[in-house]
């Protein structure tokens, strides 16, 4: 029997089958192994939440604002603890300013479990900044879950100024977690130089985020209030930026960023 003779684009159309079909096993291989090695990147989508009131604004002087600022994260890989932040840094742009120094401090020691109540008799009146919430989940594995991860408990969140310089104090409280409840030292620090080269001014910097094994703090938000005056911004650009980056225990990280648009109020 005679030897097959093909034309020239029916070697052309097997010569390419021939390529394309051990570079689509190697892709697949390399999918898989991507699958498998999961990191706390990959199991999060994590987001930020800022929003500056009011948003109309003079366009040359800082006035006194409200800040809200805050994390989201996945609460499906609750008790997976390389899914859990590490880290925390919030950087804003340079027409919004942080100056603590406004305020007095409260350099009384504070225990994680301690009450809202407590910890504001015992700060002065004006350390407090302002406040907010923040959700906790749990994995499935808990009785109160049911085999999918639920939320166990939603803190309130106080911040107060101090105990040292550009140093902020997040104090939460939830009856659902007593004596867990946690204390979150964070600190406003300059922008580094990449965040300079992006408009940012400020940061804040969390770089001891608190870690369980079981438990996931899936949502963290306080607002600073402009009746304290340590928070204040112009409407020039006419856009608020904030970039967040968050470090998981693995190490690995991710970053999220947000744009709120601010309008020029007119001198009278």
């Amino acid at each position: 029997m005679g030897r097959a003779r093909f034309s020239r684009r029916e070697k052309l159309i097997t010569k390419s089958r021939m390529i394309v079909a051990p570079a689509l096993a190697v892709a697949v291989a390399a999918a898989g192994i991507a699958v498998a090695g999961t990191t706390g990147a990959d199991l999060n989508d994590a987001s930020v939440v800022s929003k500056v009131t009011p948003s109309k604004l003079d366009k040359k002087k800082f006035k006194p604002v409200n800040v809200l600022l805050g994390v989201v994260n996945s609460p499906d890989s609750a008790g997976n603890e390389d899914a859990n932040a590490a880290a925390e840094r919030i950087a804003w742009s340079k027409n919004v300013k942080v100056n603590l120094n406004k305020a007095p401090r409260c350099t009384t020691p504070l225990a994680n479990g301690t009450t809202t109540q407590f910890a504001k008799s015992e700060c002065p009146a004006k350390s407090f900044l302002g406040g907010g919430t923040a959700t906790v989940h749990g994995p499935g594995s808990l009785p109160q879950c049911g085999g999918t991860p639920c939320q166990i408990a939603d803190p309130v969140v106080s911040v107060f100024n101090g105990p040292g310089p550009n140093q902020l104090r997040l104090h939460t409280f939830s009856d659902e977690l007593q004596g867990a409840s946690p204390i979150v030292n964070a600190r406003i620090v300059r922008a580094n130089q990449r965040e300079r080269n992006q408009g940012y001014g400020q940061a804040l910097s969390v770089p001891a985020a608190p870690v369980t094994a079981t438990l996931k703090i899936t949502s963290f938000k306080a607002t600073i209030r402009s009746s304290r005056k340590v928070a204040t911004a112009k409407c020039k650009p006419n856009r608020f930026k904030v970039l967040r980056r968050v470090t998981y225990t693995d190490g690995s990280s991710e970053t999220a960023t947000l744009t709120q648009r601010c309008r020029v109020k007119k001198r009278k």
